[in-house]
């Protein structure tokens, strides 16, 4: 880069005598015909030198050179007085103002080159040479071992921290082997990233490692090529990552350790599951039997199978609905042990018209719950993407409630229903009934197992079944909840999947 040259003189005549004086040298040379615009150009062009006239308007020379050294950016550039002032007070007024030299009009010019070349190449050294301290502070202070070392992997220079990185009692020397630091596989891989900077590679990371047990330490390394005197040399940082290569290990062994945990916590899970799923079944069998047994001959004596007497009748036909109350929480518990709704058993995702199971549900029940008065209406229903079997269980006990809890009213009603849907969600089928209600504060409460609301206090049951039908429900990832008011009646909304097919199933 060829140095750069400011001259500030108001004369024109003297601005080109001076660039024909030093034009030939191969400077850069730049002008200004005032002092304040020679400040002004001093910023702009931040000069190796500046040739300064003393005598010009509104602000000499003297005042332009306090006004350089007393700024911390150009402060420092060398100034050369060109004057015709030769007495020995103006050559005081000029240094203490910051000249760094003088040259007397009329100027010769061998001496204005001499002088020039002279000042301009100390500029230059001096320059040269705090950029060299300070790269060397920060050779020195930098938190990483750097090393610069040749295509043959000898050391030509290393910072203090290589010392202790690299495991040296002394000061790694020049003409030093790098590769004696490492064990033989990494001094072979130190060897190739040497080769692949100084052939130009993008210098990608690697860890090397120097050293076992726990004096193991882990190094980063990356280098990149640097000039130097006409040669290329590698420079090597070695950034010291053992402090998080152990966490990492460590971060792994837990991982490992949580995910053995984990497993012999399941293999304890499905044991006890398996376990409570025998005892369950065991249970369930030996209920049922006498169960079974005991229904029978109350169903004989309620069809008049035997002569019973009329005071009678009223008691067996409730034994005889007590014990299917019986049978049905058997079953549910048998259910809610086995979780036969486990979603990796579910049916194969169909396409289901849920009207007209609906309707046969409906028919069924009401030929137990007979009342003449009782209203039933349905509406035509979406496509549903669940099997026919999921429909019959959520739906069974749905209408089975609706049922249930609008018995007494003068005109009991039960409808079945769709919402819109919205936003390209799947349609809402809902069922309603105008009977006891319930208090929709307490709503949450109507899907936990053995949970019971108190509107529901005279009728049989634990509180199963709509547990079963929530769990059920979302398994196949549907979603169901309810509304209600204490004596006007609730609506159970259930939300199923969208068909993902066109073609009904038959």
């Amino acid at each position: 880069m060829k140095p750069k040259i400011l001259i500030v003189d108001d004369e024109p005549l003297n601005r080109i005598t001076l660039e024909a004086f030093l034009a030939s040298d191969g400077y850069d040379l730049h002008f200004a015909s005032n002092g304040r615009d020679g400040c002004a150009k001093a910023h702009l062009v931040q000069p190796d030198l500046i040739l300064l006239d003393v005598m010009m308007p509104e602000m000499d020379g003297f005042a332009v050179c306090r006004e350089i050294r007393a700024d911390p950016v150009i402060g420092r550039i060398p100034i050369i007085v060109v004057t015709a002032l030769d007495d020995e007070r103006s050559r005081l007024e000029g240094l203490r103002s910051g000249a760094d030299d003088f040259i007397t009009k009329p100027c010769r010019r061998e001496e204005i080159r001499a002088r020039v070349r002279t000042v301009a190449s100390l500029n230059r050294f001096r320059a040269i040479a705090e950029q060299s301290e300070r790269f060397q502070r920060l050779y020195e202070l930098a938190p990483a071992a750097i090393v610069l070392a040749d295509a043959g992997g000898k050391i030509v220079a290393a910072n203090r921290l290589a010392d202790t990185m690299l495991g040296s009692a002394h000061r790694l020397l020049q003409g030093d082997d790098l590769g004696s630091r490492f064990d033989p596989a990494s001094a072979q891989l130190v060897l190739a990233v040497i080769t692949a900077a100084l052939q130009g590679s993008a210098g990608d990371a690697h860890e090397i490692r120097r050293g076992s047990g726990n004096d193991e330490i882990v190094m980063q390394l990356r280098a990149a090529a640097i000039p130097d005197s006409g040669v290329k040399l590698a420079m090597l940082v070695f950034d010291d990552i053992t402090t998080e290569v152990r966490a990492r290990t460590a971060l792994e062994n837990m991982n490992r350790e949580l995910d053995a945990l984990v497993r012999a916590r399941t293999n304890q899970l499905e044991e006890a599951n398996a376990l409570l799923l025998s005892y369950a079944s065991f249970v369930s069998h030996d209920l049922r039997s006498p169960l079974t047994v005991m229904k029978g001959y109350l169903s004989l004596l309620k069809d008049g199978v035997y002569d019973v007497g009329p005071k009678a009748m009223p008691a067996i036909n409730q034994a005889y609905q007590a014990s299917e109350v019986m049978g049905e929480l058997v079953h549910n518990i048998l259910q809610l042990a086995h979780d036969v709704h486990d979603g990796s058993k579910a049916e194969p995702v169909g396409v289901v018209d849920a009207r007209p199971i609906i309707t046969r549900i409906y028919q069924h029940l009401g030929d137990h719950h007979p009342n003449g008065g009782r209203k039933f209406t349905i509406t035509a229903l979406p496509l549903v993407g669940v099997s026919s079997v999921v429909i019959e269980r959520v739906f069974y006990n749905l209408l089975g409630n609706a049922l249930k809890y609008s018995v007494g009213m003068v005109a009991p009603l039960i409808e079945v229903g769709t919402l819109p849907s919205k936003n390209g969600d799947a349609a809402v089928i809902f069922v309603r009934d105008n009977g006891v209600g319930f208090d929709s504060r307490q709503a949450d409460k109507l899907f936990r197992e053995f949970s019971r609301l108190e509107t529901a206090g005279k009728s049989e049951g634990l509180g199963l079944g709509l547990s079963l039908v929530a769990r059920l429900v979302r398994l196949h990832g549907g979603k169901i909840w309810a509304e209600a008011a204490v004596g006007a009646g609730a609506t159970f909304y259930v939300q199923f999947p969208a068909p993902v097919t066109a073609v009904p199933q038959s």
